[in-house]
């Protein structure tokens, strides 16, 4: 089990190395620039061309929020060098929880907000794809099913958190998804 460090012993907020952790690629479906699979569209022909868009983990930044940097693994313009995931731990009063605030950013954009509570309580509150209450054009950003399974693997090392894919339908490819 992994726990948040004392306020004192402060060199990052957990007590393991979020590197050893973290998924090492993410693979992202953007409406506009990829097809369902996650590959990219020629920009003049909308054919899909065999280039993933795939983003590779890079930097690592604890503050009070860890922000795991995903650089690029592409070459191809107009699409953002980076994906990025900030976790913030917080806690309720009264409830013997561990909470996690999670926000996905592609470039400037959120994508993605959403907060688990332990075990297995995903609440989102910003996404960006059909039936989002932000985004009524529904402009798909969805993340591919290996990435998914990778996120929940990481997901499922913070203290008592148990998700699964299934938890994650708002992040899908797929319009299953209603809030």
């Amino acid at each position: 089990m992994f726990k948040i460090k004392r306020f004192n012993d402060f060199t990052g907020l957990y007590e393991f190395d979020l590197r050893k952790i973290a998924p090492k690629s993410l693979t992202i479906i953007k409406g506009d620039i990829t097809d369902i699979n996650g590959y990219l569209k020629d920009p003049k022909t909308g054919e899909s061309t065999n280039i993933l868009c795939t983003y590779k983990l890079g930097n690592i930044m604890s503050n009070v929020v860890e922000q795991i940097t995903y650089d690029r693994a592409f070459e191809m313009d107009a699409i953002p060098d980076t994906l990025e995931i900030d976790l913030g731990p917080y806690h309720q009063e009264n409830e013997n929880k561990f909470h996690l605030n999670v926000e996905i950013t592609l470039g400037d954009l959120i994508v993605s907000g959403f907060d688990i509570s332990s075990p297995n309580l995903v609440k989102p509150y910003q996404y960006t794809s059909y039936h989002s209450k932000m985004d009524p054009s529904n402009t798909v950003f969805a993340l591919s099913t290996e990435s998914i399974t990778e996120l929940c693997k990481f997901f499922n090392y913070f203290n008592g958190i148990r998700v699964t894919p299934e938890n994650f339908k708002f992040l899908d490819a797929t319009d299953n998804y209603i809030p």
